[in-house]
């Protein structure tokens, strides 16, 4: 009889997949280990840190809730920090706008009734805006420069350069509130 000889069957994959998923779990142990570990040791270094500042400010002090704190008072400065920047980012793109436009000086007289007098001709404050500010305006950056008698009230001169710098993003160089005739007093003998 003619036995057949007996099937072998390879148990090498086997055993590899048995050693694979053997080192797998222990590397997750000793993963899980370590973690454990650094836990224990930063619980550990917060518990000193408490004990020096409840040693240092002589009261309970929590670390959590101070590093929160803290926390919140970094965010605050680093939005401060970028407001500024754009502020300042603005700022320049206004510097390169106004560096691209000529300038001209527009000075007018406020009469005591209040009234705008430019070049001879007299204006209400927003027919002098219409007509005089507005067409300078589209090419041209306005440098303003307001003259008043004495007799004026000082509130229809800042009234009336409010009207005129509203959402303009220019700025008047100076204004007084002096008449541009009156002559400066006379300097004293000295004695």
């Amino acid at each position: 009889m003619n036995i057949a000889p007996e099937e072998r069957s390879s148990r090498g994959p086997l055993i590899a997949f048995i050693d694979l998923l053997f080192l797998l779990v222990a590397f997750f142990t000793l993963l899980l280990f370590f973690v454990q570990q650094r836990q224990q040791i930063s619980q550990q270094s917060l518990e000193a840190v408490q004990q020096n500042l409840a040693r240092i400010t002589g009261e309970q002090v929590d670390v959590p809730q101070a590093l929160e704190t803290l926390e919140r008072m970094v965010e605050r400065v680093v939005a401060s920090r970028e407001q500024e920047q754009e502020r300042e980012r603005l700022l320049a793109e206004r510097q390169k706008r106004r560096a691209r436009r000529d300038t001209v000086r527009l000075e007018y007289t406020i009469g005591p009734s209040g009234r705008i007098v430019h070049e001879g001709r007299t204006y209400s404050a927003p027919d002098f805006l219409e007509r005089v500010v507005t067409p300078l305006r589209k090419s041209k950056w306005v440098a303003f420069r307001a003259y008043a008698a004495p007799e004026t009230p000082f509130g229809a001169v800042v009234d009336h350069r409010q009207l005129l710098l509203k959402d303009s993003n220019e700025f008047d160089t100076y204004w007084d509130n002096v008449a541009r005739t009156e002559q400066a007093p006379a300097a004293k003998p000295a004695r």
